[in-house]
């Protein structure tokens, strides 16, 4: 059988789709706004809203970077100025300020930054800028110590008064440098405050100068040596030091120098108006007194020399008692365990290392400098060699 041809089926149409009407968004009022529209309106809002912000804390930092009306540090008014400005009138204003110096009565005038100090005028005006209105603030000062003690030394002509003799006499009165030193050093602020300093002043009475008559007794000339003293020469020669500065008018026993000569009131070397008894009475022997810082010379139980000298200090001292020159030296290298001195002159050892020998390094006879040895200046330890023989007696007390 023949197969019937397939009908052709008929096609389902699809319906057609309704178009939708387009989404508004309406106003208050009824009116519709398109979104891009409400977009820019938004951000337009936010602006002036940001706006508004950032201007009112411009106006918040301007009103904290401003001293509040009528502040004032220490004189000056500093109210309603900006930080910056408020700094700049304290740095003015304090660069030509003055001090007043006072001493009861009397008053000198002096630039503060002559004396030595110095407003902070940074850390001033930022106090002013938290301070409330009206407020009076003291300046914080800071001191330069070198240039106070340079200025109080030049002024110091000026203030100090002279101690002189009279009837009345006049008192003197001199700057205390050391205590206002040190009062600036401990609160210059305290002390600078009201812009007056007194000063500490050391009151004088002056010396009453005794007239003595003029010295017309034998005299003996000095050559002063590196090192001495005026005290020990004075002491050498059996005098005291006013005798020396009166005959070769000196004012201060400081000022002597080596190779000057002075005019001595004595007739020679100073002879102690007690000497101890001679070691032995006969031949030759020597005494060393530690107490006195005195060499004698004997023979046959008579003094024949004698000299200051410098034995031993306290922490090396010079053997006491008998001994005998066991050795001698024209020179000798000494040493131990702090010192070398090479060729020490006219050497004398009376017991171990213990020796009497001339001295090139000091000039201070008449007290304990050695390491137990008797130091004499290097021409009387010549004449105490030649005197002394080898087995001659010393005794040391």
């Amino acid at each position: 059988m023949n197969a019937l041809p397939p009908r052709s089926l008929p096609r389902k149409t699809s319906p057609q789709k309704r178009a939708r009407p387009a989404q508004t968004t309406r106003r208050r009022g009824g009116l519709p706004l398109q979104p891009a529209a409400l977009i820019v309106a938004l951000l337009a809002l936010g602006g002036a809203v940001m706006l508004v912000a950032a201007l009112a804390v411009g106006a918040a930092v301007l009103a904290n970077n401003r001293v509040a009306p009528g502040v004032s540090v220490g004189a000056v008014e500093i109210g309603g100025r900006s930080l910056d400005a408020a700094q700049a009138a304290l740095e003015d204003a304090y660069a030509s300020a003055q001090v007043t110096l006072i001493d009861g009565e009397r008053s000198w005038q002096v630039g503060l930054s002559e004396l030595g100090a110095m407003v902070d005028a940074g850390r001033a005006a930022n106090q002013a800028r938290r301070a409330s209105a009206n407020a009076q603030i003291a300046p914080y000062y800071t001191i330069d110590l070198v240039r106070t003690q340079e200025t109080l030394i030049g002024l110091s002509e000026t203030i100090n008064i002279d101690a002189v003799p009279g009837n009345p006499p006049q008192i003197g009165r001199a700057i205390d440098i050391p205590w206002a030193l040190d009062r600036l050093r401990i609160d210059p602020t305290t002390e600078l405050a009201d812009g007056v300093f007194e000063l500490p002043m050391i009151e004088s009475i002056p010396e009453v100068v005794e007239t003595r008559p003029a010295y017309t007794g034998a005299t003996t000339t000095h050559i002063v040596e590196a090192g001495q003293e005026l005290g020990l020469i004075a002491r050498e020669y059996g005098v005291g030091i006013d005798d020396i500065l009166a005959s070769n008018d000196i004012s201060d026993a400081n000022l002597i120098f080596p190779g000057q000569t002075l005019l001595i009131p004595a007739a020679g070397r100073f002879v102690p108006a007690v000497i101890p008894p001679a070691p032995t009475p006969s031949g030759r022997a020597i005494l060393v007194s530690t107490g006195e810082q005195r060499i004698y010379a004997y023979e046959n139980g008579e003094m024949v020399r004698t000299h200051l000298v410098s034995t031993g200090t306290a922490e090396t001292p010079t053997v006491l008692g008998d001994y005998r020159i066991y050795a001698r030296l024209v020179a000798d290298d000494m040493r131990g365990p702090d010192y070398f001195l090479p060729q020490v002159p006219y050497t004398m050892y009376f017991h171990q290392g213990y020796a009497i020998h001339g001295t090139y390094w000091h000039n201070s006879f008449g007290r304990p400098m050695s390491h137990g040895c008797v130091n004499l200046p290097v021409p009387e330890a010549e004449w105490f060699f030649n005197f002394a023989d080898q087995g001659t007696l010393v005794r040391v007390i």
